[in-house]
């Protein structure tokens, strides 16, 4: 209770500066590379609800993935004198240097979810070694519990981008136990980030490694694609966890198809939220932390009510 009072009071704080300061709505230009996929609408909702809070208006484009579509919002935004900027940078320097050019008129940049250089004023990141990690410890709990012997592990990994690279250190250290106790061996490797490619390269790696039968994802189409390859082989037998929950995986792992025993996933909500609400306090002149953690979360398939509770949260999120 606390802890929402002061919340409350904080945004209320906020609010009354804006007001104080401005007799214009301040205005947050919001820049995202996908406005359709469900884990950036759930994030666009925190941004919709900070800005409602905070009593500002937000402007979101989608870059559908484009640099020089990135590049040029970010000067629109500036033209359109956005009292600051957030934004899921697409790359760590072409986009940092496109940022550079609100830096230099003194507008504060905040970004979320991916980073930038040179750093922005501030950073919403959640702790990618530990995304990646989190499913590795309940994968030696759960292995140890049910007393399993001779894991044989095919992981989907990335190797193109920082945070990727990141999740998948973070569960090779974390499964260290069960390596160097012979309970489980990794076999395969492959790397893949879109769903229809990793789908192929699944069932190739699969066809190559009859043996195995744990699979570890680093992110949400890997998963994606691996689970819907194992609902087409009819393969429940195979164990599968990885990072980034969707309705699809949560609405999977409450049914007997496939065998999804645990993902770690980011809170895109809360990603959204602070990042709007950071970016208001800096254009209202207040100062921020330069960096802060969203904590990561883990659902398990032991866990069924908290499922049902992901279930009927973020229907809404899933767009038609």
């Amino acid at each position: 209770m606390k802890k929402i009072l002061k919340t409350a009071a904080l945004l209320l704080g906020i609010t009354a500066f804006i007001s104080c300061t401005d007799n214009k709505k301040l205005t947050i230009g919001s820049i995202i590379f996908d406005t359709s996929n469900e884990w950036f609408v759930e994030a666009i909702a925190g941004m919709q609800d900070a800005s409602k809070d905070l009593n500002t208006n937000l402007s979101v484009v989608d870059i559908h993935y484009d640099l020089n579509v990135e590049k040029e919002s970010i000067r629109e935004q500036l033209k359109k004198k956005a009292a600051a900027i957030v934004i899921c940078p697409l790359t760590t320097e072409e986009s940092g240097q496109a940022l550079t050019e609100a830096a230099a008129l003194g507008v504060p940049v905040v970004t979320w979810n991916t980073v930038v250089k040179p750093e922005p004023n501030a950073q919403i990141v959640v702790d990618a070694k530990k995304l990646g990690s989190a499913t590795g410890d309940y994968l030696v709990e759960y292995v140890r519990k049910n007393n399993l012997k001779g894991l044989k592990a095919g992981l989907v990994v990335d190797r193109n981008y920082s945070i990727g690279i990141a999740r998948c250190d973070g569960f090779r250290s974390s499964i260290k136990p069960l390596v160097e106790s012979g309970e489980l061996e990794v076999v395969s490797e492959i790397t893949g980030e879109l769903v229809e490619e990793v789908k192929v390269s699944v069932k190739k790696m699969l066809s190559e490694r009859s043996d195995i039968n744990f699979i570890w994802c680093w992110n949400q189409m890997t998963l994606v694609a691996t689970v819907d390859v194992l609902k087409e082989l009819g393969r429940p037998d195979i164990l599968v966890a990885g990072t980034d929950m969707s309705l699809a995986l949560a609405k999977d792992m409450l049914q007997d198809e496939v065998n999804l025993i645990a993902v770690t996933t980011q809170q895109p909500y809360k990603l959204g939220y602070e990042a709007v609400a950071t970016a208001a306090k800096l254009a209202s002149g207040i100062k921020t932390e330069k960096g802060i953690l969203i904590p990561t979360l883990t659902y398990t398939r032991e866990d069924k009510a908290a499922l049902e509770e992901y279930v009927r949260i973020h229907a809404k999120y899933v767009t038609k």
